[in-house]
């Protein structure tokens, strides 16, 4: 509980919102999906995301949803997204524990991942073909 605690002030410190964020595909993931659905609602419901990016980003990205990050293996993920050779972006729900939230450090610090974005109660990673500069954001919802 003070693990959980802690972990949520030190993501309200260190988090920014769309204003710090300097990639243009990820500016538009914000203000196209994430704060036109409403925070409350992705808090309590990732459905919605998935449906905001399906419209918006069908044609460029194929998206996926994770749902336990637990029970996928590291290795397994980023085999079976990077070598598909397309965009995709993954939605991986609950990041926020702590055995979930080491997991994502070592999956965002791999080379293969070039954008990532912790939300604290879900993550988004975009593997994208065309090389994108690799960034970490921590945004506040």
């Amino acid at each position: 509980m003070i693990y959980k605690a802690l972990r949520f002030i030190s993501h309200l410190y260190n988090s920014s919102n769309q204003y710090s964020v300097h990639s243009p595909v990820v500016y538009k993931l914000l203000t196209e999906c994430i704060y036109k659905e409403g925070k409350k609602k992705l808090k309590k419901n990732i459905h919605f995301l998935n449906l905001s990016l399906t419209k918006n980003y069908k044609k460029q990205f194929s998206i996926n949803t994770i749902e336990n990050i637990l029970t996928n293996k590291l290795s397994k993920i980023l085999k079976e997204y990077c070598k598909n050779k397309e965009n995709t972006i993954l939605i991986i729900k609950n990041i926020k524990f702590k055995n979930e939230y080491s997991i994502w450090k070592q999956l965002i610090k791999r080379k293969e991942i070039q954008v990532s974005i912790d939300f604290y109660y879900f993550g988004i990673i975009i593997l994208k073909v065309n090389k994108l500069q690799k960034q970490d954001y921590i945004i506040r919802l």
